[in-house]
């Protein structure tokens, strides 16, 4: 692990969804989200609520083209663009619509895109909407979740060069350290911003809003029953995070979680393990197993 990373600290700040109908899936985020709506070029949508941000644009249903996190001030980003250059990490043009022009992008070994950088200060204003109850309720963007065919390299990327700092691991055999199902990654004290299960190809799994509390949870679920949403897993608590949950799918498929009470961590604490079993995944229920 690259401890001295300058990357931390660094929050989810946004991400990018692709799909072949962007005006429909812009409009399902913004009914089921609270999200205000704003056009942007070529077809795409900036979608801002409390906390939370999205871009939708055209492209394959179910592709993420990247993910923003949010740095703290400009000192901080020419230190990550520093650290990225001495890493011999080579960088790309920042994709993201949100940030400033000078953000820093970089490509993992499975093609995920990770931007860093400064909010835009030009980002159309957020309008009163007239949309359900989600607008009033609480819920940032906090992580991101991938699948991986090819676990050993994401998580010496993510580690080594990187420097994100492991929170939990999940093991096929608890005395194996080599046998590593999940890793759980917090690039600020939440227990993870990222995090990359192993399974049978390279996909997308979901992102997740964190909420304040229980109640919270309940009321999203409220909402969710108002806007015929059904919840697929959950509620339950996870192992990993010790947080509370529960899943939606949105019209492409994509996996939607509300969290709450994710367990906050410093960052010198050291990373546990679990066993892969479904307990670890829902310490109340049914486990959602990837393959």
């Amino acid at each position: 692990m690259t401890s001295d990373s300058p990357i931390w600290p660094a929050q989810l700040d946004h991400l990018r969804l692709n799909s072949d109908q962007p005006s429909m899936l812009a409009d399902y985020y913004a009914s089921v989200f609270g999200y205000h709506q704003s056009d942007l070029p070529d077809g795409r949508f900036l979608l801002q609520g409390p906390g939370r941000r999205l871009v939708v644009g055209v492209g394959k249903p179910g592709d993420r083209p990247y993910h923003g996190f949010r740095l703290q001030n400009r000192q901080q980003l020419e230190q990550v663009r520093s650290f990225l250059q001495g890493m011999g990490v080579n960088t790309e043009p920042s994709p993201s619509e949100i940030f400033e022009a000078d953000a820093v992008a970089v490509r993992d070994p499975d093609g995920w895109v990770s931007v860093f950088g400064l909010p835009r200060t030009d980002l159309p204003s957020q309008k009163a909407v007239n949309v359900p109850s989600a607008v009033t309720l609480s819920g940032r963007l906090q992580h991101v979740v991938v699948a991986s065919n090819n676990l050993d390299q994401m998580m010496r990327f993510y580690e080594d060069v990187l420097g994100y700092v492991p929170s939990d691991y999940v093991n096929a055999d608890v005395d194996d350290p080599v046998s590593k199902k999940v890793a759980f990654y917090r690039s600020d004290p939440e227990h993870h911003s990222f995090a990359v299960f192993a399974a049978s190809d390279v996909r997308s799994d979901h992102h997740a809003y964190e909420v304040d509390d229980w109640n919270a949870v309940r009321d999203w679920a409220d909402h969710m029953s108002q806007m015929h949403v059904k919840i697929w897993w959950g509620p339950g608590r996870h192992g990993p995070g010790n947080n509370l949950f529960f899943m939606i799918k949105d019209p492409h498929e994509n996996q939607v979680e509300i969290s709450a009470e994710l367990e906050v961590m410093p960052r010198e604490m050291a990373a546990r393990i679990w066993p892969m079993e479904e307990r670890s995944l829902n310490l109340w229920g049914d486990g959602w197993i990837r393959d």
